[in-house]
């Protein structure tokens, strides 16, 4: 039972560096990057931070140092750790992720751990123990994991148990199927592609009929959705082309720091023609309906008369007498 209870101890997460320690880290980080005078306060406070904040920056290096992983959706991703000194006389080791042990090393053998979210997601390199790399593989990673920060706790024979290789984890997934296509007659350009990672930061550019100019294409409409099973992301944008001879869709992932792009042409014999359509067709439709409207009133004014010399044919037949001969 006592035992347990100093396992337990040494799985404490170590905790992260004080407001003071950070002061102390800033302050001998201006005064390196400075040729002036120190200013009075260094004076004042220098002897202190010379006998107490070099020793406690040294005690907590460990927990201060902290590295950007990168790693890609579906992917693998080492995170390195080699410990200092070798040969080492390893008594246990744990790797964890927040409050997660998922890989426990404990004299010679793998321990089981319960309720291990990572459970055949790593691969470790147990020839390398003795030369002080206890680097971790993770597989198949996913979105879920981006901004994770992962640790070994190590205990050394006759040691304390310290933290080491602390490191964060940046997932990115390159958008898919993007495609750019162009409306003439709304004169908007609609943008869309899928399946990235984090969302996306959409512009556009545009090149000036009239000036062959590249200027930023404002006042776009863009729409994100995340996939609520791979959580990944999908967009669609649509920004105005009036006046454009070309424009270019562009697509920034902001942890792969990777742009991508799509441009299309505006053809401008369609822009004049759909102009030019938009004029004749009103006329064409003012001349059909005045031609028609006129065609039949003429026909009504023709049948009009037509009648009035039909009733008079008939009445002059009635009056005249019929015409006998007599033998």
């Amino acid at each position: 039972m006592k035992q347990d209870s100093e396992e337990d101890s040494e799985r404490k997460v170590v905790p992260p560096p004080s407001a003071a320690v950070t002061q102390i880290l800033t302050a001998f980080r201006e005064a390196s990057q400075t040729e002036d005078e120190p200013p009075e306060e260094w004076k004042q406070h220098s002897p202190f931070m010379l006998a107490v904040g070099l020793p406690l920056l040294l005690l907590l290096a460990p927990a201060v140092a902290q590295i950007l992983v990168t790693a890609n959706v579906g992917g693998s991703v080492l995170i390195p750790c080699s410990l200092p000194g070798y040969p080492l006389s390893l008594n246990r080791f744990y790797w964890q992720e927040g409050e997660q042990h998922f890989f426990h090393w404990d004299g010679g053998k793998v321990m089981k751990i319960q309720n291990n979210k990572y459970e055949n997601r790593t691969q470790v390199f147990s020839s390398g123990f003795g030369y002080g790399n206890i680097s971790i593989r993770l597989d198949n990673i996913s979105p879920e994991d981006d901004q994770k920060t992962f640790f070994a706790v190590v205990k050394k024979v006759d040691k304390p148990s310290e933290q080491h290789c602390r490191s964060m984890l940046q997932v990115s997934a390159p958008y898919k199927d993007l495609v750019l296509t162009v409306k003439d007659i709304t004169h908007t350009a609609t943008c869309s592609a899928r399946g990235g990672y984090p969302a996306a930061q959409v512009s556009w550019k545009g090149l000036n009929r009239s000036s062959d100019k590249e200027q930023d294409l404002q006042d776009a409409e863009t729409s994100l959705q995340q996939d609520p099973t791979e959580k990944t992301f999908s967009f669609r944008s649509s920004v105005n082309v009036t006046g454009l001879k070309s424009v270019t869709c562009i697509v920034y992932n902001p942890h792969s720091h990777k742009t991508r792009t799509r441009t299309e042409k505006i053809d401008a014999d369609e822009n004049e023609r759909h102009h030019v359509a938009a004029i004749v067709v009103p006329v064409i439709l003012v001349i059909l309906v005045g031609a028609v409207w006129f065609y039949r009133r003429h026909k009504s004014i023709h049948c009009c008369r037509n009648g009035y010399q039909k009733h008079d044919e008939g009445g002059s037949r009635q009056s005249t007498p019929p015409v006998l001969f007599r033998s």
